[in-house]
C-alpha cells in the first residue's frame, strides 16, 4: 500500500516521464533483491518505474547505456522475423528532456512500458514451462547474434568472474568483520574444497576457445515473460545485468533455481534436488534456439556451467552474510546464509549426478540433430 507521502515522492519522480493527473493507480511490486519497483496504471497502458539502487549498480548510466543498445538491436531482430516488437522486448520509457534516467535527491530513476498479460514465475509449474524457459534464454542468445560486444560496459566488474569471487570470499573470510565465520565454516570448507575449476570458463573465454557474448546474466526464470493465452515465451526482463560474458552463464543460471525442487530460500536441505524432468525440458528448448550459433567448446562446458553458476551463487550469499549482508535485500537476520546453504546443496545434487545429466545434454542434441563434432566431449 503506498501512503500519501510516499505518493508525493514519486510524483516528483514520475511527472519527468508521465503526467501524474492521468495516473489510475500506483502498485508497489514486491520480490526483487536489489531496485525498488512500483507499477504505474494509466488508461491506455500500463509502465514500471524503477528506483536503482546505485550502490550495487554503481554506473547507472553505463547500465541504461547497455540496456538500451541491445534492446534497440533486438527490436530491428524482431522486426526481421515477423515478430510483435512491444511484447517480446522492454521498450525504455525516457524522460521529458530525452534522458534514460532521472535524478532526485541523488536517487536514480527510470521507467519502462510494462508488457500485460504475461507471467514471471517463481515457480516453475510444468515441464512445458521449462521448456519455454529454456526456448527463451536460447532466443536471447539466438537475437544478439552478430551485437557487437565491444559497445557494451561493464557495470558490475567480474560479475561472473568466479575465480575473482572466491578470491573475495577468502578476503572476507580471513577479515571475518561481522564475526560471523564461526557460524559457517563447514559452508566455507565446501567452497574451498571444490574452487580448482572455478576458472574454467574465464579461462576459455580469455583464450579465445568459446566467443565473448552479450549475456543477460540473471536468467532466472522470474525474470522470463510467458503469455498468459499462448503459454509461450514472450522475452527476458530485469536487463540490469547484461554484460559481455559467456551463453554458458546464462544456460546454469537459469537452471540452478528452474530445476531445484526447492525454493532458492527453503530451509530444510533434504528438499533440494534436481528435477531431471525439467532439465531435460529446458535443454530441449535452449539447444533447439542456439542451434545455428552455439559453438561446439560451449556445448563441452554446458555441465560446467550449470555446476559453476550454482557454486557461484551460493559463495555470493555466504560472501555477503560474512560481509554484514550488504549487497542482497534480506527479510531476516540469516536469510543469506540460508540462501548459501541452499545453493551449496544444490551443487552437491549436481555434482553427484554428473554423468546423468551430461547424457541428458546429449541425448538433447541428438535429437535435435545436431553435427558429430558436437559430441567430442
Amino acid at each position: 500500500m503506498i501512503d500519501s507521502a510516499q505518493l508525493f515522492e514519486l510524483n516528483k519522480v514520475l511527472k519527468e516521464f508521465l503526467n501524474p493527473e492521468r495516473v489510475v493507480d500506483v502498485e508497489e511490486l514486491k520480490g526483487g533483491h536489489i531496485n525498488r519497483t512500483y507499477l504505474i496504471t494509466m488508461p491506455e497502458a500500463k509502465y514500471i518505474l524503477q528506483k536503482i539502487n546505485h550502490h550495487v549498480f554503481t554506473s547507472p548510466y553505463g547500465m541504461m547505456h547497455n540496456i538500451s543498445e541491445i534492446t534497440e538491436y533486438i527490436r530491428y531482430k524482431l522486426i526481421f522475423e515477423g515478430l510483435d516488437p512491444d511484447r517480446h522486448i522492454l521498450y525504455t520509457v525516457k524522460t521529458i528532456y530525452g534522458q534514460l534516467l532521472c535524478i532526485r535527491d541523488d536517487s536514480y530513476w527510470r521507467c519502462m512500458k510494462y508488457i500485460d498479460n504475461a507471467t514471471a514465475y517463481n515457480t516453475i509449474e510444468s515441464k512445458e514451462l521449462m521448456y519455454e524457459i529454456g526456448s527463451a534464454v536460447g532466443n536471447f542468445q539466438f537475437l544478439l547474434e552478430g551485437f557487437h560486444t565491444r559497445i557494451l560496459d561493464d557495470t558490475i566488474k567480474h560479475f561472473h568472474d568466479t575465480p575473482y569471487r572466491y578470491n573475495t570470499f577468502n578476503d572476507v573470510v580471513n577479515l571475518d568483520k561481522v564475526h560471523r565465520v564461526k557460524n559457517c565454516q563447514e559452508e566455507i570448507n565446501f567452497i574451498r574444497e571444490n574452487s580448482e575449476n572455478f576458472g574454467v570458463v574465464v579461462r576459455a573465454i580469455d583464450d579465445k576457445i568459446i566467443p565473448r557474448r552479450v549475456t543477460h546474466n540473471d536468467t532466472k526464470s522470474s525474470n522470463i515473460l510467458i503469455d498468459n493465452d499462448t503459454h509461450k515465451a514472450l522475452c527476458l526482463i530485469d536487463l540490469d545485468t547484461v554484460m559481455r560474458g559467456s551463453l554458458v552463464y546464462d544456460y546454469g543460471d537459469a537452471l540452478r533455481i528452474g530445476c531445484s525442487t526447492a525454493e532458492e530460500d527453503e530451509k530444510d536441505l533434504t528438499k533440494v534436488s534436481i528435477n531431471f524432468e525439467y532439465f531435460e525440458a529446458f535443454n530441449r528448448g535452449f539447444l533447439k534456439e542456439v542451434i545455428n550459433i552455439i559453438t561446439p567448446e560451449e556445448v563441452k562446458l554446458l555441465y560446467d556451467g550449470f555446476f559453476l553458476m550454482t557454486i557461484e551463487c551460493g559463495l555470493r550469499f555466504l560472501t555477503d552474510y560474512l560481509d554484514g549482508d550488504r549487497y542482497f535485500r534480506i527479510y531476516y537476520r540469516e536469510h543469506n546464509l540460508v540462501r548459501a546453504r541452499n545453493q551449496i546443496a544444490m551443487t552437491k545434487e549436481i555434482m553427484k549426478n554428473k554423468e546423468k545429466l551430461t547424457q541428458i545434454i546429449k541425448d538433447c542434441l541428438r535429437d535435435l540433430e545436431y553435427s558429430d563434432r558436437y559430441f567430442e566431449w
